[in-house]
């Protein structure tokens, strides 16, 4: 058994990084199938390029994959939890989709941006575990999945702080996901489907969710960042935790393990 690792760049428009605690023999067999996971489900909830989401949208429905219907049912799961910040179509707002039985109605050009990456983070991590792993940590593009014994040590940088810092708070992921969204990188880029516009300025420089999986952490950290404490009970609803960076330092939610020296 022996801990080994990869990492691809242009992975969903980003990059993907794989650590796996494997025999050997299995480790060849192990990130071609991480790969080819990825790759397969990009091929159907990807936005950017020709995918079963862009025909759905295109066609107006019709009868998605059990993956894509999985991502559908999730979205408008969280849309109705978070009060509408988390949206399957954030440009739009209001009603974008309605499932009935096996089909899918499509009323908007939908978005799955903010829920995908998680979502195929884990199914990467579960793709590991059956072609051999023993545990496994996937890395897509920030969004973290991991599966099996023991616990990886999770630094969340602080957004104020310079690019060698030391991390601002260390998570313990055991089996679960973590996602970070905030101003850091990308500036004020989230929308806020509420409102149908930019989000306002913000109390919140960065929220960071953990999660029993990676989609729910990536669905609730755009959720949390917009809600701001609010957004902690709809964590609790869920069996997350989360913490809000404000300019004057971080703020745990109240069931939240870790912290600076954790």
């Amino acid at each position: 058994m022996g801990r080994y690792g990869a990492r691809w760049e242009g992975i969903l428009g980003s990059f993907l990084e794989v650590q796996v605690l494997a025999p050997p023999w299995r480790v060849r067999r192990v990130f071609p199938a991480v790969v080819q996971e990825v790759v397969r489900l990009e091929g159907l909830l990807s936005r950017h390029r020709d995918s079963e989401l862009t025909r759905l949208v295109r066609q107006g429905g019709g009868r998605p994959s059990p993956e894509v219907r999985e991502v559908l049912a999730w979205a408008l799961r969280l849309q109705e939890a978070t009060g509408g910040a988390f949206h399957p179509a954030p440009r739009h707002g209001g009603e974008a989709l309605r499932l009935h039985g096996e089909e899918v109605e499509v009323l908007v050009p939908l978005d799955l941006d903010g829920l995908a990456k998680g979502y195929i983070a884990d199914r990467a991590a579960q793709a590991a575990i059956q072609a051999g792993a023993r545990a496994v940590l996937v890395n897509l593009g920030g969004d973290l999945a991991r599966r099996g014994p023991g616990q990886a040590e999770v630094g969340v940088e602080d957004p104020q702080g310079p690019d060698n810092a030391k991390p601002a708070w260390i998570l313990s992921l055991r089996e679960g996901g973590v996602a970070t969204s905030g101003l850091r990188h990308k500036g004020l880029h989230l929308l806020d489907p509420r409102r149908k516009a930019p989000a306002s300025p913000p109390t919140a420089l960065q929220a960071t969710v953990i999660a029993p999986s990676a989609l729910l952490a990536d669905g609730l950290t755009k959720a949390l960042f917009l809600l701001g404490k609010e957004g902690f009970s709809v964590l609790r609803g869920f069996g997350a935790e989360g913490i809000l960076f404000t300019p004057d330092g971080p703020v745990p939610s109240p069931g939240l393990r870790g912290g600076k020296d954790a």
